[in-house]
């Protein structure tokens, strides 16, 4: 592939790009690339920075001389401007894949992902619904033949109260001029960032336009978003012995895949994947049994029992918890605080919790009958942990979804924050024997701060932090070469903390001049 180069600075072109990749304006993510998988994809930590962009950053991120930009698609409404088929297969035809966009008269923009993938771009004119985004790229996907690719937005809706922000997706061109994040031309060629906005101007959609985009699903995609034991058994074709079985759980999925068009659906999946096809009077039987009543999958039968992968099945949308259940969870993230936070998007909302909620089943249903008006149906211990056990590999094994999080906006930094500020306030005593009066005492040729355990407890609660207990505290002050001491207070030993002393900063903030003071206007 030739790699044709920008001339020039990027001053100009940093409003418009940013312009084009518009989303959450409150926070944004970058991307710290620090090893290799097995197949080549690069892994690293991701980061997210609660700040809005700036001209100057989108500047840094095309001349490759500030971190790699990541956007979170969908925006403070719930809409988007764009979205993406992130496809992650390794190695990858990128011009292959370009040509079946084009032969699908598709309007997607690809570029090369930092890993050597690829990033269909969908963008559109006008804000969107994220859900209707999300769908359009789901059913383009599975036309393609890339069902089971992640789709950006992950979110149909923010939790933002909550500090939930979603999932970002890394931006092309960084290091416009020598980066490998590019556009690529329908020849397969590298499209300069000049070039890519003329791709972009050729390729936008209406909000009209976009909904209005459909495909075709190909023979190599059956079964999207469904149990992956019918994917396996319909790429390789149900043959004689199985198929009607196999043809009844087929039918199962189509139902609620396709609630209005199941009945012609199941036709043609008995004619493209059952060799040889059933005929019609049987197809007929299976279909009005499938009439009867909603059906589950038949799990421990034969053929699709041999091929059973229970918990990636659970995560599917059309799988068979989704379908016994009426319950999606999938997409878990973590906010790698101290503790940490966790949110998992249960039938696509954003569900918050804390790790007693996440490996506790009846914690995470009241989570779920507290923030989203809904209860799970509660599951045995084993098929919990397996399902828990799928989302937190899923999770590792995602880009994005395990975010580092500022010292600060974790507990741990809450903590020493209130520390600080009682140990240096004008509270502070000024004498050793103030410390009776609940006060923390600094000794300044020593450079210690000394205060009692319980006086600080309550200064905390005062102040409406109630996460860590004595012990917890405890551990955290060890953690900046605290010692719990007996300390001489007019003669007695009292039991006293004794941590590094805090720096002592002086704020002067002048006095405004509001000139010769004339007559009162009143």
């Amino acid at each position: 592939m030739t790699r044709r180069l920008d001339q020039g600075g990027f001053m100009s072109d940093a409003g418009k790009f940013a312009g084009i990749f518009d989303g959450l304006r409150q926070a944004y993510g970058t991307y710290n690339v620090n090893r290799k998988n097995a197949n080549g994809k690069n892994l690293g930590k991701a980061n997210l920075v609660r700040e809005p962009r700036t001209t100057a950053l989108w500047e840094k991120h095309l001349s490759g001389e500030g971190v790699s930009v990541g956007i979170i698609p969908i925006n403070e409404t719930n809409e988007c401007r764009w979205g993406c088929i992130d496809v992650d297969e390794y190695p990858l035809d990128h011009t292959a894949l370009v040509d079946k966009i084009r032969k699908s008269k598709l309007p997607l923009v690809v570029c090369r992902s930092k890993s050597g993938g690829a990033h269909c771009f969908l963008f559109c004119t006008d804000w969107i619904a994220a859900k209707d985004m999300q769908e359009v790229l789901q059913n383009l996907g599975a036309g393609l033949g890339y069902g089971t690719c992640e789709v950006f937005p992950k979110q149909i809706q923010l939790n933002l109260d909550r500090g939930d922000v979603g999932n970002f997706l890394n931006i092309p061109y960084y290091d416009a001029a020598e980066g490998l994040r590019y556009a690529i031309h329908d020849d397969g060629s590298a499209a300069t960032l000049s070039e890519f906005f003329e791709l972009h101007g050729k390729y936008v959609q209406t909000p009209e336009q976009l909904l209005s985009l459909t495909i075709e699903a190909t023979d190599s995609t059956p079964i999207p978003d469904g149990p992956p034991c019918l994917q396996h058994l319909c790429s390789q074709k149900i043959s004689e012995g199985s198929r009607n079985n196999g043809l009844f759980n087929v039918g199962v999925f189509l139902r609620k895949a396709f609630p209005d068009s199941w009945e012609t659906e199941i036709l043609n999946y008995n004619t493209n994947y059952l060799t040889p096809p059933l005929p019609l009077s049987e197809v007929n039987v299976v279909a009005k049994q499938l009439q009867k009543k909603d059906y589950t999958y038949k799990c421990k039968d034969s053929p699709i029992n041999a091929f059973c992968n229970a918990d990636l099945c659970r995560t599917r949308k059309h799988g068979v918890d989704a379908t016994a259940t009426g319950t999606l969870i999938a997409n878990l993230r973590k906010y790698n605080s101290q503790p940490p936070v966790w949110f998992v998007d249960v039938n696509g909302q954003p569900l918050e919790m804390d790790t007693e909620g996440l490996m506790n089943q009846p914690t995470f249903q009241r989570a779920c009958v507290e923030q989203l008006n809904f209860m799970p149906r509660t599951q045995t211990k084993q098929v919990w942990e397996g399902r828990l056990n799928h989302l937190l590999t899923d999770m590792t094994q995602t880009e994005g979804n395990v975010l580092e999080v500022s010292q600060d906006a974790s507990i741990a930094g809450q903590f020493y924050d209130f520390l600080e500020e009682w140990c240096t306030s004008k509270q502070r005593a000024s004498e050793r024997e103030e410390i009776l009066l609940r006060r923390p005492y600094t000794d300044d040729e020593e450079g210690i701060t000394y205060f009692r355990l319980k006086d600080f407890d309550a200064f905390l609660r005062k102040n409406r932090f109630f996460d860590f207990k004595p012990h917890k505290m405890a551990q955290r002050l060890r953690d900046i070469n605290g010692k719990s001491i007996l300390l001489k207070v007019r003669g007695k030993p009292v039991r006293v903390w004794s941590i590094p002393a805090h720096e002592q900063h002086s704020v002067e903030v002048p006095t405004p001049d509001f000139g010769e003071n004339k007559d009162a206007p009143f």
